[in-house]
């Protein structure tokens, strides 16, 4: 007999909890086609004009600025402890706030879909990365319609709308010329977009598109899609100041960087091949105690040891060691390179007086990036066939156009440092990563903020300082309630309280929940049945890096966030928990550590 469908009621029920009923809410009628308020006669001596209504800003509305950079770890930034140069994103922090208990998605699809809707991935349709429908709301790959982004909110209140580099909220399907473009930029809100509707590309020979068509990169010796994007920003301001300087503006600007390829010219590679040689347990140690002595985290925080199945430096031969050195070298001189793309864009803001008034949001979408293994890519970044012992001869090349390389597994942990794990996994160095508000006109109180804030809170934030309620309804569409809350108490009170109680996480069946400072995580094993997996208890608001595993000290905790994650994944739609399909399989097995034979 074929089994009967369960409402979620009866999940809900079957796993021993109460179905909360559904929210009341106002959805406001569509506005008429024909909203015409004048008279129409026969001729216009018996009519009466009205022009049409236009939205516009409040008086003295800020520009708001992501700038959302790829796989680059808590760590990762000079100003979180890094050993790597990021002068122009440590000004952002001096002159603003840095927050040290920053939470994203753990992959980039939902971290971006959360970023601009402000509500949680599996609610609006984008459980992991954007792709081909499962045939479940919370993974068709792209957002639904009933979360209007914050482009298209600020768009129907008079701002303008501008996006460069990554998309990657498109289906398969309509990545091709020739696709649909319901879910591209343009539709969802940008005036303008120029960048690439994928999870990556080669920064040299990106497959690039402007607005809804494809395009060629310009044919430049020295091309390199950051300066690329930087440049298409820059003009782009430029046009919407000399049309109305007046007029209010959001700007996305999400890197390729520092997701793989690490490409960068040469000479931004060559400044650290001396750091790296020390090798990854140095550097993290060094970063550790960097970042105690800046106070990016509490003092007392453990270095938790090095994940299962990733080699000690030591361990490694002479040989192995001159090339993993390179990778992190090239790492690090695209994340240099980076900040200084940032610092253009910064200069621009200043030379055309608008730095005053734009409140600018930088952050990364998740940890460092395991894909690559205990090995590396060097000629493409995933399931690269090539040896250490071929790529050792051509460790010159390393960032350039004939390499595409990701850094080894173990260097992601030092990009996460003082956590341990990485992108992909509900731990710490998954989801908690470096965000930095800058708001000349509005900050006064620079510093530290410690609060527990979630990427959902940022759009609610930009409403907030806006002016601007969360719609209902958008053309015609009944809109979900937004997730986030607004951050804006903690810009002025480092003591602020935090916006939320509980957050829940979930990728892939490994989940995690955060709850008034604790935290549940759960380890899925694919293939295996989801009521054998492990989980583990962190008193995070004295455990900081999710050091010691209480779950035997506080058994009944654990059962009360064990539920409470079932209570929220119902609440936002993360039913049922699937495992990765396919080649993404592949990759997760491939970033999965596992203790050495």
């Amino acid at each position: 007999m074929k089994p009967r469908a369960i409402s979620r009621r009866q999940l809900l029920a079957g796993i021993g909890l109460a179905a909360a009923p559904a929210a009341a809410q106002e959805c406001p009628a569509p506005r008429p086609a024909n909203d015409f308020q004048g008279v129409i006669g026969r001729t216009a001596a018996t009519s009466k004009p009205a022009a049409q209504t236009v939205a516009q800003p409040r008086a003295g509305s800020p520009n708001f600025i992501y700038i959302l950079l790829d796989d680059t770890g808590f760590s990762d930034l000079h100003c979180y402890g890094s050993e790597i140069a990021t002068p122009r994103m440590d000004s952002l922090a001096a002159g603003g706030l840095l927050y040290n208990n920053f939470h994203c998605k753990a992959i980039c699809s939902p971290t971006r879909a959360s970023l601009l809707t402000g509500r949680n991935s599996h609610a609006v349709g984008m459980k992991e990365l954007a792709g081909d429908d499962q045939g479940y709301p919370h993974s068709r790959g792209r957002v639904t319609p009933a979360a209007a982004t914050v482009a298209q909110i600020l768009g129907s209140h008079g701002y303008s709308n501008y996006g460069v580099g990554k998309w990657h909220l498109v289906p398969t399907r309509d990545m091709r010329a020739a696709g649909s473009r319901e879910h591209w930029p343009l539709q969802k809100g940008f005036d303008r977009w120029y960048g690439f509707p994928s999870g990556w590309t080669d920064q040299y020979k990106p497959d690039l598109f402007e607005d809804n068509h494809p395009v060629k990169p310009p044919n430049k010796p020295d091309y390199h899609f950051s300066v690329d994007m930087i440049d298409r920003s820059l003009q782009m301001l430029d046009e919407h100041v000399a049309d109305n300087a007046k007029k209010p503006f959001f700007l996305y600007v999400a890197f390729g960087a520092t997701h793989a390829p690490i490409q960068v010219p040469k000479r931004y590679v060559d400044k650290y091949v001396s750091t790296y040689e020390k090798g990854w347990d140095r550097i993290r140690e060094e970063r550790h105690k960097r970042q105690v002595e800046m106070g990016v985290i509490p003092p007392g925080t453990k270095l938790p040891p090095r994940n299962a199945g990733d080699p000690a430096w030591t361990d490694l031969s002479e040989q192995d060691r001159a090339v993993y050195a390179r990778f992190m070298a090239a790492y690090a001189g695209f994340l240099e390179h980076t900040d200084e793309q940032i610092g253009r864009l910064l200069d621009h803001l200043k030379a055309k007086g608008l730095s005053e008034n734009t409140v600018v949001f930088l952050m990364s979408d998740n940890g460092g990036a395991p894909e690559a293994g205990v090995k590396g890519g060097f000629r493409r970044p995933y399931g690269d066939p090539t040896t250490l012992a071929q790529m050792h001869p051509h460790l010159d090349e390393m960032g350039s156009p004939s390499t595409q390389p990701l850094y080894p597994r173990p260097w992601a942990m030092a990009s996460v440092t003082p956590f341990k794990f990485y992108k992909l996994w509900p731990y710490a160095g998954g989801v908690q990563t470096p965000f930095i508000v800058s708001w000349p006109a509005g900050i006064r109180r620079t510093g530290l903020r410690k609060q527990f804030v979630d990427v959902i809170d940022l759009t609610p934030t930009v409403l907030d300082l806006a002016g601007i309620e969360a719609p209902g309804s958008y053309r015609g569409v009944c809109q979900m309630p937004m997730h986030g809350k607004s951050i804006r108490a903690t810009f002025d009170n480092p003591d602020a309280a935090d916006p939320r109680d509980r957050q829940y996480y979930e990728l892939w069946g490994s989940r995690g929940i955060w709850h008034k400072g604790w935290k549940a995580v759960g380890i899925h094993t694919p293939g295996t049945d989801y009521d054998t997996d492990r989980w583990e208890l962190y008193q995070v608001e004295k455990d900081f890096s999710e050091s010691e595993d209480v779950a035997a000290k506080y058994p009944a905790k654990l059962e009360e966030l064990k539920k409470l994650w079932w209570e929220e994944a119902a609440k936002n739609g993360a039913l049922p928990l699937l495992e990765a399909p396919g080649g993404r399989r592949r990759t997760y097995d491939q970033a999965l550590p596992k203790p050495s034979n």
